[in-house]
């Protein structure tokens, strides 16, 4: 009985519900993340998690993929299964940041790497879980961290890691392409797809041998496959397919160019192969199976081999997928450092603190990495919050770098939580038990609200979502009133905000408001920062300690036309028109 027919049968024996939705090919979504199995940790090659995990269902993907090369349709399951894959334990909630970070942009513009001079395919949706629900555990963070910084010192295992993932992007490649194949397309996209399972996993065995991190677990794994018996007949399979006889010709060809005749000298096969059979076998193998009431040809026998070879490699197959998301994380990773270098700018892995919220802060020549999708280069600041138990207000003009120097601290906590490159040349971090960014109030044709309302809705939606030890980060909070009730509101949120000891970091522009408050800024455990200007009243995109004096909103309005003669002068020419 063939694999399809055996797959078929498992499929009616299961009871279907009307309102059954998963479809043949489907993989089940796993909420949990599933640790691998004592027995099964060297088949998990995981690069992601110390105690090596599942996050893809591995019972439900070899089945799928064993109906994938017997039916020769995958159906986009190779390329697909990450899609439903499971993650660690995170406390943070995306939808209370992710928008505000822009990363699918980060992702698409600054993370996605090359591959072959290409695009590579990203599963873009699964690196932005992993970016964005960092694990809440730091020995995962701690692992993740020692697997980068290897790599990322170490050229011939970057190199390698690239080598492999285009391996396993060809692999996924012909899956993809098996759909709509042919009766007589079909034997060739097999053995295509058994050399490439072959290259692939020959380019895992040797590189990692003595890594001393997570990578060692690539040359464990590859050395367990190439030992096996499956690879062992995957080997005599493709060596006898690329050399089954070897034969002597004799050619005549004519002054066109044309072959006039054509000899055999010698044809000598390889008997000795385990696959060889020889013409008599073969002859008496075809009368059998004709006599039974079968009628197999030389492809339905060719066709059985390369079944009988892939079924032995078929439990090494959901690992295999599972790496993809891993190797995607790391490459996208150390792809950010390059570009990043090539620009003149540092990354690096940072510093976690302890739970002491009274440990100093310290960004070192930090930089928003969003500002690398624009011509002009972002210009790195050095911030340093001498506790993380104070409030941090941020003052300063208009197009001074705030709102980027806000959304540079929430990327940076986020990445470093990760287990990825920070955009800073140091950094400093104290884990947060979840993330808060608001970085502006944009109105809609719904708003129910006016501006007031708006606001005090958005600091509801804040107190709803922020967490003890939580990172917080709001552009102009209380922004859309007038000074005087938005004063007390700000002094409110601010007072209400250190019963949970968060980290918080806040722009305003209420300049007489700020320096009061930092009169008192011991009692109500505030810093505060401002940009910093030349001599000339220009920003410099640098942060100093203290409370800005002004917002030059004259020197604004007069760079963006907004004057007195200016707008005299269009209304002048309105009334000529």
């Amino acid at each position: 009985m063939s694999a399809v027919d055996r797959y078929m049968q498992q499929r009616q024996a299961i009871p279907v519900s009307s309102d059954e939705v998963e479809p043949v090919y489907g993989l089940p979504t796993l909420t949990t993340l599933s640790p691998a199995a004592p027995e099964q940790q060297q088949a998990t090659p995981d690069l992601l998690h110390p105690e090596p995990c599942q996050s893809i269902d591995h019972r439900a993907a070899r089945k799928a993929l064993e109906f994938a090369f017997t039916a020769g349709d995958s159906a986009g399951v190779a390329s697909g299964a990450l899609t439903t894959a499971a993650g660690c334990e995170s406390r943070f909630q995306p939808d209370a940041f992710a928008g505000e970070l822009f990363l699918d942009e980060l992702i698409e513009g600054v993370l996605r790497f090359e591959l072959e001079g290409r695009k590579a395919p990203l599963a873009k949706d699964h690196l932005r879980r992993l970016l964005c629900q960092p694990p809440a555990s730091r020995e995962v963070v701690r692992f993740r961290h020692e697997v980068l910084r290897e790599l990322h010192g170490s050229a011939p295992l970057l190199q390698a890691l690239e080598t492999v993932y285009g391996k396993l992007v060809k692999l996924l490649q012909l899956f993809d392409e098996s759909s709509g194949q042919s009766r007589y397309d079909l034997p060739r996209w097999r053995l295509d797809l058994l050399s490439a399972l072959r290259e692939l996993f020959e380019s895992m065995h040797g590189p990692f041998e003595h890594a001393r991190s997570g990578l060692a677990r690539l040359h464990a794994f590859s050395a367990l496959v190439l030992e096996s018996k499956g690879f062992a007949e995957l080997r005599g399979l493709l060596d006898f397919e690329g050399d089954m006889a070897r034969v002597d010709l004799h050619l005549q060809v004519g002054v066109d160019g044309r072959v006039r005749k054509l000899d055999i000298l010698k044809l000598e096969e390889h008997r000795t192969e385990p696959f060889y059979r020889g013409p008599i076998v073969r002859l008496v193998s075809r009368i059998v199976t004709f006599l039974r009431g079968y009628r197999f040809g030389n492809v339905e026998l060719v066709e059985r081999w390369f079944e009988h070879v892939y079924l032995g490699l078929l439990e090494y197959l959901p690992p295999v997928l599972q790496l993809r998301g891993d190797f995607e994380f790391y490459l996208s990773a150390c792809h950010f450092a390059k570009s990043a270098g090539e620009k003149g700018l540092s990354v690096c892995i940072p510093e976690l603190l302890g739970d002491d919220a009274s440990a100093p802060r310290k960004l070192e020549a930090l930089f928003n990495p969003l500002l690398m999708l624009q011509e002009r280069l972002p210009v790195p600041c050095t911030l340093e919050v001498d506790s993380l138990r104070r409030s941090c207000i941020v003052t300063g003009p208009n197009s001074g770098g705030k709102t980027r120097l806000l959304q540079a601290i929430a990327l940076t906590q986020m990445l470093g939580q990760s287990g990825f490159f920070v955009p800073a040349q140091s950094a400093q971090l104290r884990p947060a038990s979840g993330l808060y960014v608001s970085l502006g109030n944009e109105t809609s044709a719904d708003q129910q609200e006016g501006r007031l309302g708006t606001e005090l809705l958005r600091i509801r939606h804040l107190f709803e979502h922020a967490r003890p030890g939580s990172m917080i980060v709001l552009d102009e909070l209380c922004s859309g009133t007038n000074p005087s009730e938005g004063e007390e509101i700000f002094q409110l949120v601010v007072g209400l905000l250190r019963e949970l000891e968060p980290e918080v970091f806040i722009t305003t522009h209420f300049l007489q408001f700020a320096q009061q408050l930092a009169e008192d800024a011991d009692r109500l455990a505030l810093c505060f920062v401002q940009v910093e200007l030349d001599a000339e009243r220009v920003p410099t995109y640098q942060f100093l300690p203290g409370v800005a004096e002004t917002s030059l909103a004259q020197q604004t309005a007069a760079r963006l036309g907004v004057s007195r003669d200016e707008l005299l002068a269009l209304i002048r020419r309105h009334r000529r028109d």
